[in-house]
């Protein structure tokens, strides 16, 4: 049975973040918009819809699958609430056509690269090819694509990684350096890409915590 996420833990662990992210935001290379409770909470509500996808034992890179990539990211930025959603309606429709032109070789390559070994080395993959220009999302990349990059890091039995006030400044940068890579950029890609993406797999395999999941003998 596979093992979800600890809804708790990531909650406390986020809340702490938020608390302490107006000091953080002020020695990152780049500020950030600031966080919000709101938005903290949002998360945890996809975390949520991720576990009923893992209960299910859904693959989010299959044609079913890219639909619940998407509402991962619209209740990132919107939540569940349907009055909410039909104020931005237009910009979720936007949001969808966007992603639609986007996925297909992020999923190809997800595709041909997750029989391999390295939980990092795919999670990695991902998320500087989601990150990076042209980004996936319209509005929400970092937070929608950390939520999916530890799904493919406990696809591969990895423990995820949840930002903490710890490690958010480096975090926080070294996805700051990625998402200002340009992939029609033949210099980016050959040059600063790798580096990027070293760095990052790097963190992810220091970062990582098997207490923001349940074992499968209390999953439920």
């Amino acid at each position: 049975m596979q093992a979800l996420f600890n809804l708790s833990a990531i909650e406390a662990s986020l809340m702490q973040f938020q608390t302490a992210f107006p000091s953080i935001n002020d020695r990152l290379a780049m500020r950030r918009e600031e966080l919000t409770v709101g938005m903290v909470h949002h998360i945890v509500i996809a975390y949520d819809f991720l576990n009923s996808l893992l209960a299910k034992e859904m693959d989010l890179f299959t044609p079913a699958g890219l639909h619940a990539l998407l509402e991962l990211n619209h209740i990132v930025l919107c939540g569940t609430d349907r009055d909410t959603r039909a104020q931005y309606y237009q910009h979720l429709q936007e949001t969808r056509n966007s992603f639609l032109s986007k996925i297909k070789p992020i999923k190809e390559w997800v595709l041909k690269k997750r029989t391999e070994k390295d939980a990092y080395a795919l999670a990695t993959g991902f998320y500087s090819r989601q990150l990076s220009r042209p980004q996936l999302f319209l509005e929400g990349n970092h937070r929608t694509g950390n939520i999916i990059l530890n799904y493919l890091l406990i696809s591969k039995e990895s423990a995820p990684y949840i930002v903490s006030v710890d490690d958010a400044h480096t975090y926080l940068d070294i996805s700051g350096d990625i998402k200002f890579t340009d992939n029609d950029n033949t210099l980016d890609t050959a040059l600063r890409m790798p580096g990027h993406r070293k760095r990052f797999r790097a963190f992810l395999r220091e970062r990582v915590s098997d207490g923001f999941l349940h074992g499968p003998e209390n999953a439920s």
